[in-house]
């Protein structure tokens, strides 16, 4: 692969979590690749999503969905982005705040390939599959994985949301022309482990694999990729989000949810090496840095160094 097939998108957007500051985070890494004397971020210019932050000054009505207007926004110009990307044939970088706009990435890869079934391996701390029905909080960025797939899980209800808020929320499944974006049976996670029991009744429904910290320290990364991928053999596409709170607190402060008994930087960085190396992965994405809760650019640091290296290896092995 060339350096011209792939395209960064920067997608600083941060209304939909719980703290502000992951919109700074593509700073983050562009200050870190300056520290390193690297020239990434000239040799890949980088296409900017318009994001809504401004919103944060005005509140928002919505509580089961807390700014679900103004997510809803920039979820579908990530999707429209991406899908204009992937029709060209190039590979999307993608760089985000909040990891609510990753259900922007995966409609938009659901568009360009309609008739296809995309797998997601899932890098995350956290299982993203609250809806309005089952947030405690109503941020949006924990309910991307519902949006992709369509499920509402209404057996594990505790919120009413009103009828506006699913207008959005309706509006925000159907982002791919109608299409389930995709089935719950293709989602792989690795190093989850803070999830609530709404969440965990869907991970037992479609009885989704997770690959824990312990897992892949015991296994090894190369025997759990190549698990991954055995799993989703049937996908016609893979796409690989990496959310840095999937790194233990120790390596990765800043970000807006740590959690404890998470992967190491290294064991993060081979994750991403050995999967990214797959020909059917399709699209790359990271998320969640919180610069305003690091200490020394230290989460820049290890994030710049991990897209650094999977971009590399796109252009050495493609």
């Amino acid at each position: 692969m060339s350096n011209t097939k792939i395209r960064l998108i920067e997608v600083p957007s941060d209304i939909a979590g719980a703290k502000s500051g992951a919109s700074m985070g593509i700073n983050a890494l562009k200050l870190s690749s300056m520290y390193d004397g690297s020239k990434y971020f000239e040799e890949f210019p980088s296409i900017v999503i318009e994001d809504e932050n401004r919103a944060i000054y005005n509140g928002t009505k919505y509580r089961c969905a807390k700014y679900i207007d103004k997510v809803s926004l920039v979820i579908q110009r990530v999707a429209n982005e991406v899908k204009k990307i992937k029709d060209e044939d190039l590979f999307p970088i993608i760089m985000a705040g909040d990891h609510s706009t990753c259900a922007g990435t995966m409609a938009g890869l659901k568009m360009a390939y309609p008739n296809d079934r995309i797998g997601v391996v899932y890098i995350d701390a956290h299982a993203d599959f609250h809806t309005p029905f089952t947030s405690p909080s109503g941020n949006i960025h924990g309910m991307p994985l519902a949006i992709a797939t369509g499920i509402d899980n209404d057996e594990m209800k505790i919120n009413n949301p009103d009828k506006e808020e699913l207008k959005y929320w309706d509006k925000l499944k159907n982002l791919a022309n109608g299409k389930r974006m995709i089935d719950p049976s293709d989602i792989v996670f690795c190093s989850l482990r803070d999830y609530e029991e709404a969440e965990d009744f869907i991970l037992n429904r479609y009885k989704i694999k997770n690959y824990t910290t312990k897992d892949i320290t015991y296994l090894g990364i190369k025997s759990v990729v190549e698990d991954i991928f055995e799993k989703l053999s049937h996908c016609d596409h893979i796409y690989v989000s990496f959310d840095v709170d999937s790194i233990d607190p120790l390596y990765i402060p800043g970000t807006g949810t740590p959690s404890h008994g998470g992967l190491s930087f290294e064991q993060a960085l081979e994750l991403n090496m050995e999967l990214i190396k797959n020909s059917k992965v399709c699209c790359w994405e990271s998320a969640e840095i919180n610069p305003i809760l690091d200490k020394q650019n230290i989460s820049g640091k290890y994030s710049f160094e991990i897209l650094d290296s999977i971009t590399k290896s796109l252009i050495e092995n493609y």
